[in-house]
């Protein structure tokens, strides 16, 4: 009867983030407490294999695992925002003329026929406005449009009525992930910093490339960890489970050998003025060390690919990173760059990793068109910084790779680092908050972001 009570009388939940991935379906509920974000409950499941690649079994397999969340996962009301699924979403840029937004929304299901896969007059459409350029000296706007078949997007309301959720909103990947990573990145040296968001997931992969609130590029890449464990399957002449488990082995012996502390390159003592909100909060320093840490030799790869004077640049900006947790690069020396390992351990993830060169050497290109496509676009706001989340941003040896050789400064994403640690939730909700969470990003990014956008609405 208390908990009644208190849950009654208690701060009004934020909507549940409904994340449907292609191998898990995570719930996040959000909820504002003294002007602080908590997660106050969460729930996931993975999706069974027999599932995955059928798409009425994966709508049912939804709505019965749903169900069971809602039950058991401690979430407040039914309110739901969903994640179009980005396994059915696509992405083009598109270059029009300027115009006004009611305007741009009516020439968009023009402008983009033969340019989607798919018949724009039948999609649900999204659409960001990234800028202002020239184009053949003509004034035009950068435009970027998110489209799904309506067909598919009916099936999964649907879907979401049979589970009882009742759906307030349905956003994109990109747009969670700014509104989940902004109430992090928000000291004013932030908004002038340009982040490149790699979601590895496990079909595949998206380049989101954002600037204080402002999404400038979004691009779908197919290369996941499926593309990963595949590599590995057929490099040990293991089943493709057995690769699967392999690397999920691998990646917790890294999270487990990884020092607490690395060396931090911000000196509040002698910068008090970088310190921002690490002076504020003496116990967030630490938390925000473990979730955050610059993954070595990506710097190091910069200052040979660019130059003095983009190394002199790149290392004044790491000087800034997030308050006292930026961490310096180390030399490329593979002992530096990777976490003690027991022998054996060693052995079998050099193995994983010459298995993987292929399918590595594939997203690394396409982040790399990516950089190019954009900062050809917008040449006076260059890539500062990668942020790696998704269920694949686990796989640390893969994120150092990446980082490497793009020669950036990058990050694992943690959306828990500046929430309140005062929460009931346990392992048992698929959240462990010793390590890092970047899986969760898009669950609790939608149970943060705005309801206003109606399925309907375009």
């Amino acid at each position: 009867m208390l908990g009644f009570v208190q849950n009654w009388l208690g701060p009004k939940p934020n909507p549940i983030g409904v994340d449907f991935g292609s191998d898990a379906l995570r719930m996040a509920q959000v909820s504002v407490v003294d002007g602080e974000h908590r997660l106050t409950a969460a729930a996931t499941c993975d999706i069974p294999a027999h599932v995955r690649h059928n798409a009425e079994a994966r709508l049912q397999f939804f709505v019965e695992a749903t169900k069971d969340l809602l039950a058991t996962g401690g979430f407040r009301g039914r309110q739901a925002v969903l994640a179009l699924p980005a396994a059915t979403m696509f992405i083009q840029h598109l270059r029009v003329s300027k115009m006004d937004d009611a305007e741009l929304k009516k020439a968009l299901p023009w402008e983009a026929r033969g340019k989607l896969p798919i018949d724009p007059s039948l999609a649900l459409l999204r659409h960001v406005v990234a800028g202002e350029i020239y184009h053949d000296h003509d004034p035009k706007l950068e435009v970027v449009v998110m489209a799904a078949a309506r067909e598919a997007v009916n099936q999964f309301l649907a879907a979401a009525a049979k589970a009882k959720l009742d759906v307030v909103g349905m956003n994109v990947e990109p747009a969670a992930l700014l509104d989940c990573f902004s109430h992090i990145y928000r000291r004013k040296t932030d908004a002038t910093l340009t982040n490149c968001f790699v979601d590895v997931g496990c079909a595949g992969s998206r380049a989101v490339i954002t600037r204080g609130r402002q999404i400038l590029f979004a691009r779908t890449i197919a290369v996941g960890g499926d593309h990963f464990n595949r590599a590995v399957s057929t490099g040990l002449g293991i089943s493709f489970d057995d690769a699967k488990m392999l690397r999920v082995k691998l990646a917790h012996c890294q999270s487990e050998g990884r020092p607490v502390r690395e060396k931090v390159s911000v000196d509040t003592a002698r910068n008090p003025e970088r310190a921002g909100l690490a002076t504020e909060r003496a116990g967030e320093a630490e938390s925000m060390e473990q979730a955050f840490p610059l993954l070595g030799a990506a710097l190091a790869a910069e200052n040979k690919g660019r130059g003095a004077a983009g190394a002199e640049r790149k290392a004044a900006e790491a000087a800034v990173e997030d308050e006292a947790v930026a961490v310096a690069a180390p030399e490329p020396a593979e002992p530096e760059t990777r976490p003690a390992l027991a022998a054996a351990d060693a052995a079998q993830q050099a193995k994983v990793e010459q298995a993987c060169a292929e399918p590595l050497a594939k997203l690394v290109e396409e982040l790399e068109g990516c950089r190019r496509y954009y900062e050809a676009t917008f040449p006076n706001k260059p890539i500062d910084r990668l942020v790696f989340v998704g269920g694949e941003a686990r796989q640390r040896a893969l994120c150092q790779n990446v980082a490497r050789e793009l020669g950036l400064a990058a990050q694992v994403g943690d959306p828990l680092v500046r929430m309140g640690r005062t929460s009931e939730l346990g392992v048992e909700s698929g959240i462990d908050r010793r390590q890092p969470q970047p899986g969760w990003a898009v669950a609790i990014g939608l149970s943060m972001g705005p309801t206003d956008k109606a399925p309907d609405a375009e």
